[in-house]
Formats: structure tokens, sequence, C-alpha cells
């Protein structure tokens, strides 16, 4: 995949395309604030790039969408995605186009018929990106990534402050650890070292493992049911002793199997009747327990009653009889006269009855009455006792029989648990018999099984083999090894420092190393002209592998002003300028471009400018003081707009 156009329409209804050559170096020489860094990321954004990372100034201001014209290897497509919104940084708003000999439209009258997704999808296939999948090692917490197109991008990009960065090598590497864990993931893919059939063989993996898991276990079923011939079935022989289902162990040949198998063929189920008892009969004994019980006890209370009134009774009856006899005994009962308006000792007349007089009466008559009183409840109070008595021992008979019933309904129920056990145990055996019975002969035709089981592992190592980490990261060395070889070659053609020592992309560090005294890594390399060297020699080696190994990557490298560490922002002709190792650098990409027949194309956006044919042959357009820009300038100055951010922030 090449870059043919790049396409702006207006929000005037204008169109501006930028034409690239293919398989070429297509350089843009431009003063600042002309556009220059805006035409990378326009092609980014156009590819399914989530975010919109053109600088807000004249570019977003005026421009309504952007578009691609990409050529194929059999055909175009033409992509296009809406300048979003202000103050958003994306729309899911895409237009694309396919087809033979396609060109850009020259309206944009376009109408979305697809999303950020849909043009990943699409390019992703039509480059080339099959299945795939990277599984991380077994103590990487990561999940498993697949590579698309995005990912292909990381070695098509160079912006500005990445071309000559000396803390991360690739594309979108300073964004963090997400990005760096991602190109050390997919990079395996690209270079070809995961088979290109890694989906479907792993795929074949599961399905063949799933069929050796269902064979293992059978065959383990197999054999754990049969146990080691005779042994089981002595063994289920004995369990049917101990249960009762079997008695003549000591008399069987245990070495006859047949004699075993026979012996429990024979057994049958047999369980025993489950005696009656229930709870809810329990608890209804429980229950009249308790109400004879609190009826015995107010019987008691009663008695108890009764005989404390009964001995108060007679404690009372003898104190009367007592103080009567005393009063007999000075004859007062026999001279005392009750009779009105009489002295009571002396039968004399009257007139006014003392009080005393009165009061005497009344005690020695209510004494007497008393005494006659008490003497005729005894025996009442002594029959009451008695009939209570008698309902006491009915009671405790009644309570007895009750306990008694209790007590055997417990027994009953211990019984039944215990009958229910044995029953229980009993069908457990015997189940166990039948089973062993049904599938006995099953391990005699487990053989056509084992040979399957044998097939499944041999053809599974065979898959593993190729789809281990171990495999890919050989895999990877050796290609790795092959771009070490370019590079190592090219750092002396550019005369970098530690030139004549290896230099290699350390996909462990992502970074690159060249091996002098020591490994020495990018960022610890002196100058800027060493930074720029290692960035183009990495590149351009990985493409130069891409092309020649036929892998699904875009084969076009954008570059950002390289020469930014020879011409510094400002910089004139007599002061701080290097033309020579800028042209040498101009010529190494020219000489990497042609050594690839047309396979490659590179665009270079730069401010220096150089005087040589072959750099003018190159320049596709000549932004530099020229007055013209990326977005032209009618496009905004009609509108009386200053022309600050027709750039993005690189200048």
């Amino acid at each position: 995949m090449q870059i043919l156009e790049l396409v702006l329409y207006g929000k005037n209804g204008k169109k501006r395309t930028l034409s690239f050559n293919p398989g070429k170096v297509n350089i843009i020489p431009g003063e600042s604030k002309a556009g220059k860094s805006a035409v990378g990321d326009i092609i980014e954004y156009c590819m399914g790039g989530s975010s919109c990372n053109i600088a807000v100034g004249v570019v977003r201001d005026n421009v309504e969408w952007y578009g691609l014209l990409l050529q194929f290897d059999s055909n175009r497509i033409f992509v296009a995605r809406k300048n979003p919104d202000p103050g958003r940084q994306s729309t899911s708003f895409c237009y694309y186009e396919v087809g033979t000999d396609i060109e850009s439209p020259e309206n944009a009258n376009f109408t979305s018929n697809t999303n950020t997704d849909g043009i990943e999808e699409l390019l992703t296939n039509q480059i080339g990106i099959s299945e795939n999948i990277h599984m991380t090692e077994d103590d990487e917490s990561r999940d498993p990534l697949e590579a698309n197109i995005r990912h292909a991008l990381f070695y098509c990009f160079q912006s500005q402050d990445e071309v000559t960065a000396r803390n991360h090598l690739f594309h979108r590497q300073s964004e963090g650890l997400p990005i760096t864990n991602a190109i050390r993931d997919t990079l395996p893919y690209f270079l070809g070292a995961v088979d290109e059939n890694a989906v479907l063989l792993a795929t074949e993996r599961r399905a063949k493992d799933r069929e050796l898991r269902m064979l293992t276990r059978k065959v383990a079923e197999a054999e754990s049911i049969t146990g080691s011939g005779s042994e089981k079935a002595i063994s289920l022989l004995i369990e049917a002793e101990a249960v009762g289902l079997f008695n003549d162990t000591d008399d069987l040949d245990k070495n006859d199997f047949n004699a075993l198998y026979a012996a429990l063929k024979d057994i049958q189920l047999v369980t025993q009747r489950v005696p009656s008892g229930s709870m809810d009969h329990l608890s209804t004994l429980q229950t009249k327990l308790r109400e004879k019980e609190d009826e015995l006890s107010d019987l008691q209370d009663s008695i108890n009653e009764a005989r404390s009134y009964l001995a108060d009774a007679s404690g009372f009856k003898g104190e009367l009889e007592h103080q009567k006899v005393r009063l007999e005994s000075i004859g007062l009962f026999e001279k005392i006269d009750f009779t009105p308006g009489k002295c009571p000792f002396c039968s004399g007349d009257l007139k006014l009855e003392p009080p005393g007089v009165t009061k005497l009466k009344e005690s020695i008559l209510t004494l007497d009455q008393s005494i006659n009183r008490v003497e005729k409840e005894r025996p009442q109070l002594r029959r009451f006792i008695d009939q209570q008595e008698e309902k006491v021992g009915a009671l405790k008979d009644e309570i007895g029989i009750i306990k008694a019933e209790i007590e055997g309904t417990y027994t009953q129920m211990q019984d039944a648990d215990r009958i229910r056990d044995l029953n229980d145990r009993r069908a457990k055996v015997f189940g166990r018999i039948s089973y062993w019975l049904e599938n006995v002969e099953l391990a005699d035709d487990m053989t056509e099984a084992k040979r399957r089981i044998r097939e499944l592992e041999c053809r599974i190592a065979e898959i593993d083999a190729i789809l281990s980490n171990d495999s890919v990261k050989d895999r990877v060395a050796s290609s790795l090894s092959v771009i070490q070889n370019d590079m190592t070659a090219w750092a002396k053609e550019l005369e970098m420092e530690y030139a004549g020592s290896p230099y290699r992309l350390d996909m462990g560090k992502v970074t690159v190393v060249v091996d002098h005294s020591r490994p020495i890594p990018l960022k610890e390399m002196g100058s800027g002209a060493n930074w720029l060297g290692s960035h183009l020699i990495t590149m351009l080696g990985l493409h130069k592998y891409f092309v020649n190994n036929n892998r699904p990557v875009p084969n076009f490298l954008y570059l950002d002003q390289p020469s930014q560490v020879y011409f510094p922002e400002g910089s004139t002709a007599d002061e701080d300028m290097d033309i020579q190792a800028v042209t040498k650098a101009f010529s190494f990409i020219r000489e990497r471009v042609a050594e690839l027949d047309g396979k490659m194309q590179v665009i270079v956006v730069d401010h220096a400018k150089l005087d040589d044919a072959e750099f003018i042959a190159e320049t596709i357009e000549d932004w530099k003081y020229t007055g013209l820009k990326l977005v032209p300038p009618d496009w905004y100055e009609e509108k009386g707009l200053e022309p600050v951010g027709n750039d993005s922030a690189e200048e």
C-alpha cells in the first residue's frame, strides 16, 4: 500500500489535492506554519486514527473532509474522514470507495457509509493482514492481542518529535507502556515469525485438546471401573458382605475371575422394612405428657392447700377447747345466764347492761359456735383430700404410660434410621456392582481409543512447537539478525558514532543498541546525528525486510523534518548548517528506496531545501518562500483570517 493523493475538501466547497509519487522519495520543503506536519496527521487520521491530532488553526477551521487515495497491488481505495466539529477530537463519519482505477471525488458530497472500525477492518483485510493472535507468556498479565493496520502504522511514521528522539524509537511509543507492549507483541507477526495459519492451528489445537480430554477420561473411567481384574471384583464382594448382600466370600476362589463375576451377577438388592414411628407422633405424645404433668401439678397444689387448711383448723379448735376448759373449770358455762337485763353471773336485774357484759356474752357464744363449726368441717376436708389423692394416682399411671410410649417411639425412630442407613448403603454398593458389571468389558475395547490418544498427543506437540513462544522468539531473532546486518552496514555509510560495531534492534527494550565495548542503548548515544541515524537505519531496515518478505505492512515511510538536527529552527545559510550531512542523509534515503525498485515510498516534509538536482527532482511541492501551503491561502484570506496554525505544533 502506497499513497497517491492527500485530499482536502474545504468548507468553501473547493478541493485541494496533494499528489505523491509511488515507489519514490517525495519531498515537501516548507517554511514554518505552512502545514508540513499536518500532512502526517491527516494521513494517520484517514487510516482509522481514533483521535484527530491535526492542530487547531487554519487546517481545522477551513477543511470539511480529509481524504486519501491509496494504491494497492491490484486496486485502489479512497477513504475520507469528516473534520471533527469544534471542541471535538474525533467523529465516526467515514466514507470509502474501492475500485481498480478510481480517482478522488471532486466534491465532498459524502454520505457516511462506514465508521472508524470499518475503515480499520477494510485496510487490515486489503493489505493482507491475516487472522493472528499474540498469546502472552504465562507470567504476563496483559490480554492476547491481534495485529491490525493500526499496529502496522507504528513502522510508517516518524513525526517531528520522533525522528530524532533518544528515549523512544517507534511512532507513538512515547505515549506509554501499552503502546510499547503493542509494538513488542505485534512485531513478530509483521516479521513473519508467527505462522500465518496460527489462528487456524490454535483452533485445531483447541479441538484436538478437547477430543484428547474426552478420550483420556473415557479410558481412565474404563480402567477405574474394571480396576486390576479380580481385585476390583473382590473389593465389591467384600463391600456387599459388609452390608449383608453376600455372605460366601471365604468360599470363593479369589483367582477365578469368572467365579467372582458370577457371584457379583447373582447378588440381588434386598432391603429391610423401616419401622413406623414419626416425629409427628412423638410430638403429640410429648404435648400430651406436658398437659398431664401440668394437671398433676395443679392437683398436688390443691391437696397441699387443703392439708394446710386442715392443720390450721385443728390448731384453732384445740385452742378454743383449751379456753372452754378453763371457763368450765370455774363453772362459768354452768352458772352464766344470758337472759337479757340479767347479770350473767348472779342473775340479778340490771337497769342498764354494761358494754363489757354484752361483749362477754358475744365472745362466749362465738367460742362455742366456732368449736361446733370446726368440728363439722374436718370430715369434709378429709374426704376432699382423699378424692384428690385418688386423682393424683390415676394421673401418675397415665403419665407412666405416655412416657413408655415416648421411649418406644424413640427406639422405633432409632431403629428406622439404622435400617434406612443400611438400606442406603446396600443400594450404593449394589449400584457400584451393577455399574461395574455393565462396563467391565470396556477396558478390552479401549485399544482404538488409546491409539487415537497417541495420535492426538503427537499432533498437539507439533502445533505447540509451531506456536510456542520459544519458537517465535527464535524466528524473531533470526529476522532481527538479518536487519542487524543492514543496520550495521548503513551506520558506516552514514559515518555514525561507533560505526564498525554491530547495531541492532533490541525488542526486549524496544530500542536500538550498539554493541561496542558494552551494549549502548539509543538514549546513551550522544548527538542528534546519531539519534537521527539510528531511527533511519532501523525504519528503513524494517521496511526492506517487510518488502523482501512480502509482509503486510504499508510500503511508505513518513519522515517529518529529519534535518532538524542540522538546521535548527531560525537558522540561515550562514550559520549552524551542515549541508554535507543533510545531503548524505537524503542520499541515504534515496538509495534505500531505489534498492527496493518501486516497492517503497518515502514522504519527507522538511524546512531544509537543498540545491542539488536530485532533491529538486524529488520535490513534489515547494512551500519554501513560494506562498504555497497545505491549505491554499485564498481559503482563509478571503475570510480575513491570519495564517496561524497552518502547521501543527512543529515550528
